[in-house]
């Protein structure tokens, strides 16, 4: 008898004419009906009803869609599995058009991180009512209230902060947690309209790629992931993509398939560099050391590509050999533009006026009948000048491999072997990984780097510098995110606004000794901190003092900020009005709110996401209602704007004016939702899909069935989106001669800009980073990214820390484990002048013996004593990256600015002491 043609009161009319034969059977299987069925497959199957519990795991009542884009950059469509109410399992939806038949698929796109979500939203930590502090703050001590009770309470304080002390005292910073457009529109929204000072979310965590500013003018400009496939040189420089970029990593190693040679340079062997061709195990931050080197063989053996740099760089340019500076209009015309230049035509034997600058009127970078120099000296009107090209010759000359083995310990003929590869490559790509733009030298490598691709002609669609981000052209957003301009936040520099509001100055002091560090970096710690109020003096980057009042959103800033505790203690001095937190869990920030505000989840509202490495807008469907009382962020805000407009008007608070516009605490409501169009995250989501040309029509609900939108051509920003390609950075500048946003609107390596002449770095250069040089410590420390989390997302989950050690730990070279007496698995003490953290040694035979590694995003109490790393981590900001007033090199938001640096620090090691962990989870 089939199973699809039994019935129950078949089966159960069999089962009774043969119990009493299975009871006497000789067989034990018939006692218990496990017996094995030897062929699963058959057509006769037998009925066996315990199965059904295994057959009702794959049941289920609905399916969602959403991606898990917590800081992520991945961006994967998921399919969501929801029964009686509760997601019971994710899968990746894995159905991505390819671009063309030559280039692979992007499926199936996803994370061991992403398929455990289903779990983690329903963790001891998530949120799931408002919370009002109830004891001392950071006690644990809460009281349950009501979202009206809530709202009313901080909607008071809020117009409280106004009246006391004006606008500008509250701080609403939005963390890289919200990356999603209806998630980031609402909090932005209400920074809008309130005035509130908002960070540099890049620079906050140090992840600008700031060399590259400097170079094209726009660092956020850079490869979609399947347009690696294609390149045929591939340098991945410190950048760990199979545990970093998981989802994306597939193009890197088909493009190896597809001939491409891959090399890795990075400390340590890592998970990708055991995949590469070469693996250049080189010395921790000395890469701009190795770009110089490259940059030195290219001209020395004449492998640069003249046609590339005369039209797309400033290489041509003519500098003054008197004074050092860029020859422009205004030295030999009265009244002339300080930002028309220069460069000599051999056609014509005279100076001409480059095209595509800032202040010229022809944008285009056609050089028609013009043939620039590269080399020589000239004479202009009686001044004699030479080219870009001669000082970056001058410069690269003191960079031969041979000198540089010393900083880099890469043998010189790796070094020029390496530099050949990359000049007969047909495209090269050299992809720098977040972790290069915290070292304080990160301007130096990208700008190093650029300059190494731009002699050798890589740039649109024969390579250039992968950032690992593209931002994508999204009007719609960004017209909901910034009340369409009309109003602003008071957005500031991320590293400096952390380390001046965290006062960070006397940690730094502590840690660097002035006069190793100036050797080692070029400056010390008072030249450093006068370069910073000299550009806030100057106007050339905004900060805006003290606070009264904090509200933080998705950003868990008392775990991520160095020399945390500290930093922590002063916002909380600070911020002695009011402090609320928007969180989906309970993280080390919102431990020491006043009020904590529970946020849903990704599986619980509507939202949309794009991010750079593909062209797909993943769409969130709110496949579950939210967890207890917990609302979207679009929500919440509407919510508190509500009760702010209610008690303004209450009070009577009318227009508050903060320089050109009013603060309208008593409209505010209105304006947030559009006069009440915009409710909730739903209704901003459809405004969004509807509104948005990027989108090409397709209807919200066409788009939450299909679960992801195919972007169409205006979604480039620099460039169109082309339907059948994948998408090269700058084809505008290198196809259509388009000008770089750039001074001189060219791919920049010449900046004279004061500065830079006093730190002596008017072209590329190489520095070092700080490091035990710089200090009283010996071991070298860097923090890289983790393969189980997300920062300190999914830290805690209990499926992740099963794959991993399950609490804190450091890696170690075990040649250095045994000069200490540590064996694999000791729990270790690490300790410089700042303070000490205890971790579990883990040995690592790839890591230079003198350098400690550990991965970054540990949750404080997951620490012995709550004791965490950045507690003595000591930063540094570049003077450099704090410039302005020249050009490009401006303050503008996730640009230019300077990082908040990471590895900087350094440490020593001992085996703890059973009295330094006992009780090893005290609070």
């Amino acid at each position: 008898m089939s199973l699809s043609k039994l019935k129950r009161r078949d089966f159960l009319k069999g089962l009774g004419l043969t119990g009493a034969g299975l009871v006497f059977s000789p067989q034990g299987w018939a006692l218990n009906r496990l017996e094995p069925i030897s062929d699963p497959l058959a057509t006769d199957y037998p009925y066996r009803s315990w199965e059904d519990l295994y057959r009702k795991e794959w049941d289920w009542d609905h399916i969602g869609h959403a991606a898990h884009c917590i800081n992520c950059m991945g961006n994967c469509a998921w399919d969501v599995y929801v029964k009686d109410g509760l997601v019971i399992r994710e899968e990746q939806v894995a159905k991505y058009p390819q671009v063309n038949p030559r280039v692979p698929d992007a499926n199936p796109r996803g994370c061991q991180k992403g398929a455990i979500h289903s779990t983690a939203m329903y963790e001891a930590d998530r949120l799931r009512y408002p919370l009002k502090r109830a004891g001392e703050r950071g006690e644990g001590k809460w009281q349950r209230i009501s979202w009206d009770q809530a709202t009313e309470e901080i909607a008071d304080k809020i117009i409280d902060i106004f009246v006391k002390y004006g606008p500008g005292k509250l701080k609403t910073h939005q963390g890289s947690g919200n990356q999603t457009m209806v998630r980031q529109s609402g909090p932005n929204r209400f920074a809008s309209l309130v005035g509130g000072i908002q960070l540099d979310g890049f620079t906050v965590v140090g992840d600008l790629s700031t060399g590259a500013h400097l170079a094209y003018g726009n660092p956020l400009e850079s490869f979609t992931s399947d347009a690696w496939f294609d390149a045929d040189y591939i340098m991945l420089g410190m950048i760990n993509p199979n545990a970093t970029r998981i989802p994306d990593a597939h193009y890197i190693w088909e493009a190896k398939y597809n001939g491409a040679r891959i090399i890795s340079t990075a400390p340590d062997y890592n998970p990708s560099s055991i995949h590469t061709d070469l693996w250049m195990p080189i010395q921790q931050g000395s890469d701009p050391f190795l770009a110089l080197s490259f940059v030195n063989v290219i001209i020395e053996e004449k492998l640069y590509k003249p046609a590339f740099m005369k039209e797309q760089t400033d290489l041509p340019m003519l500098v003054r050999q008197d004074n050092g500076k860029l020859l422009r209009e205004a030295d030999l015309v009265e009244g002339g533009s300080d930002e028309v230049f220069y460069h000599w035509d051999l056609n014509s034997n005279s100076a001409v006026k480059a095209k595509g600058s800032m202040g010229s009127e022809e944008k285009d970078l056609k050089l028609g009948e013009v043939d620039p120099a590269l080399e020589g000296e000239f004479e202009v009107d009686g001044v004699k000048v030479t080219t870009v090209f001669e000082q970056v010759k001058l410069e690269a000359a003191k960079y031969p491999p041979e000198s540089t083995q010393e900083q880099t310990g890469l043998h010189p003929n790796v070094v020029r072997q390496e530099a050949r590869h990359l000049a007969a490559s047909r495209k090269a790509i050299i992809m720098l990984g977040y972790i290069t733009s915290s070292y304080s030298n990160c301007l130096y490598i990208g700008w190093g780097y650029a300059l190494a691709l731009a002699l050798t002609g890589h740039g649109g669609r024969t390579g250039g510098l992968d950032t690992s981000w593209v931002v994508w052209n999204h009007p719609k957003w960004t017209e909901l995110a910034t009340f369409d301009g009309k109003k602003s936040a008071r957005y500031e520099p991320g590293g400096l606004g952390e380390v001046l509001r965290g006062d960070m100055m006397d940690g730094i002091r502590r840690h660097f000794d002035n006069k190793k560090l100036k050797e080692r970096v070029g400056f010390d710690v008072d030249e450093m901190e006068a370069m910073m109020q000299e550009s806030i003096d100057e106007g050339w980057m905004p900060y805006y003092g003290e606070i009264k009042g904090m509200i933080s959103i998705a950003d868990n800033t008392f775990r991520r900020n160095k020399l945390a505790e500290h930093y922590r203690d002063e916002h909380l001095r600070q911020a002695s009005e009011l402090y609320v937190n928007v969180n989906v869990r309970m993280d080390s920030t919102a431990e020491w709110a006043d009020y904590v505000l529970p946020a849903a989840s990704h599986y619980e509202a509507w939202d949309l996401r794009t991010q750079g490495y593909h062209r797909f807008c993943n769409v969130f469907t709110e496949s579950v209602p939210p967890v207890g009382e917990s609302k979207p962020d679009w929500d919440i805000m509407a919510l508190l704007t509500q009760k702010i407009q209610e008690r303004a008007i209450a009070r009577n608070i009318g227009p508050i004016q903060d320089g050109d516009v009013t603060r309208d605490l008593h409209t505010i409501h209105d304006d947030y939702t559009m006069n009440g169009k915009l409710n909730t995250a739903l209704d901003a989501c459809r405004y969004i899909v509807d509104n948005s040309p990027e989108f090409g029509g397709v209807t919200l609900e066409e788009a939450a069935e299909r679960g992801f939108i195919v972007m169409n051509e205006h979604a480039g920003l620099n460039q169109p989106l082309k339907p059948d390609e994948p998408y090269n950075p700058f084809t505008a500048q290198t196809d259509g001669k388009k000008p770089y946003e750039t001074l001189t609107g060219r791919i920049t390596f010449y900046v004279d800009h004061p500065r830079f002449v006093k730190l002596k770095s008017t072209v590329p250069t190489a520095r070092l980073y700080a490091g035990p040089e710089a200090s009283n410590y010996p071991l070298h420390f860097y923090s890289p990214h983790t393969r189980w989390g997300i920062h300190s997302n999914w830290r805690s989950n209990k499926y992740m820390l099963r794959l991993q050690r399950g609490e804190p730990n450091i890696y170690i070279n075990p040649k250095l484990a045994a000069e200490r007496g540590i064996k694999d698995g000791d729990r270790v003490k690490l300790f410089n002048d700042n303070g000490e953290f205890f971790a579990q040694a883990k040995f690592y035979p790839s890591l230079p013996v003198n350098s400690i590694m550990m991965e970054h995003g540990w949750e404080p109490h997951q620490y012995i004593h709550r004791k965490p790393m950045n507690n003595s981590h000591a930063t540094l900001l570049h003077p450099l990256e704090l410039v302005g007033g020249w050009g490009h090199l401006k303050f503008i938001y996730a640009k230019w600015n300077a990082n908040q640096t990471i590895h900087e620090s350094s440490y020593d090691i001992a085996l703890a002491k059973p009295d330094e962990i006992s009780d090893p989870r005290a609070i």
